[in-house]
């Protein structure tokens, strides 16, 4: 049977300099869109179902998520950092679960976005592309 493993405790590090840092601060995280690719091959002589196949290849996940944005840290410093340089970074996903389970992916393609609003703290959302889930 499952266990129910709050979502409390999950955490987002950032390889920085060989070491993988928590991201800190966040309140959300969404990891989403990994599939497998497939191909329409319904023919006009076929029956009435749609047929379909995977063609091998597979969308990776794109990580997304907000949180409450500090320029002053460091962690969010060095991500901001990797988005202007436009280069790879690995990101390791921690569930809180009782081993626990990591993913590590290869991320690109990031971006880092700011909120200000009366009455609300300063914000922050990210996305990081990926190359697929190394382990």
């Amino acid at each position: 049977m499952p266990n129910k493993v709050p979502s409390k405790g999950t955490a987002l590090l950032m390889e920085i300099t060989s070491v993988y840092t928590a991201f800190p601060q966040i309140s959300s995280l969404n990891i989403a869109g990994e599939k497998a690719e497939t191909v329409d091959t319904t023919t006009l002589d076929g029956g009435a179902a749609k047929t379909k196949n995977n063609t091998g290849y597979v969308d990776n996940a794109t990580i997304s998520g907000e949180c409450l944005y500090d320029p002053d840290d460091t962690v969010h410093i060095a991500f901001i950092a990797k988005v202007r340089a436009a280069g790879t970074n690995n990101f390791k996903i921690t569930y809180a679960d009782a081993t626990p389970t990591n993913e590590i992916y290869s991320g690109l393609g990031m971006g880092f976005d700011r909120t200000a609003s009366p009455g609300d703290m300063l914000r922050g959302s990210f996305t990081i592309e990926t190359t697929g889930a190394v382990t």
